[in-house]
């Protein structure tokens, strides 16, 4: 269809072919592992937060129901994965951390991988790294202004004050 542009399909599936690679890989990891992906998502959050998270970060972070973060931190507590802190400016309250193997799987197996997929970024230089990620953050940013929603990690989508949009029928 010479009239119309196809651009947007030449971005938009290479990013889908893309997000297959990374899911089917982190499914394999979980598998190796006696996990499910979504465990290792749980572990992926834990280690990228800047300190322990307490369950409702967890749920936002996931974009999953409270049901589902009690369900996975009961899995992977009891597989040592992970484990529970009072939470020290609320007494009722507890925080979430990697324990020393959580933290190994995560960064033995995905962040200083060599297999593939999560080697294949480092095929780029470290500049053109830092170039996607900047074209990848303004498309998302852009497309979120755009339709008044944000995507969660877990691609739920959000509206900006949390709630989840109804998808079309």
């Amino acid at each position: 269809m010479p009239a119309f542009s196809t651009n947007s399909l030449h971005v938009f599936g290479r990013i889908q072919h893309l997000a297959r690679f990374y899911e089917d890989a982190l499914a394999h990891v979980a598998r190796r592992h006696g996990l499910i992906p979504s465990d290792v998502y749980v572990l992926l959050a834990l280690r990228r937060a800047p300190h322990r998270l307490n369950p409702a970060e967890l749920i936002q972070e996931l974009s999953v129901t409270s049901g589902a973060v009690t369900k996975r931190i009961d899995r992977l507590a009891s597989l040592r994965l992970v484990e529970r802190h009072p939470d020290e400016t609320d007494g009722r309250g507890v925080k979430i951390g990697l324990t020393a193997r959580g933290r190994k799987i995560v960064d033995d197996e995905i962040l200083f991988s060599e297999e593939f997929p999560f080697d294949a970024v480092y095929a780029l230089s470290k500049d053109d790294r830092a170039g996607l990620t900047a074209l990848l953050r303004r498309l998302l940013s852009s497309m979120e202004r755009e339709a008044g929603s944000y995507v969660g990690p877990k691609g739920a989508l959000r509206l900006h004050d949390g709630s989840h949009v109804e998808r079309a029928k």
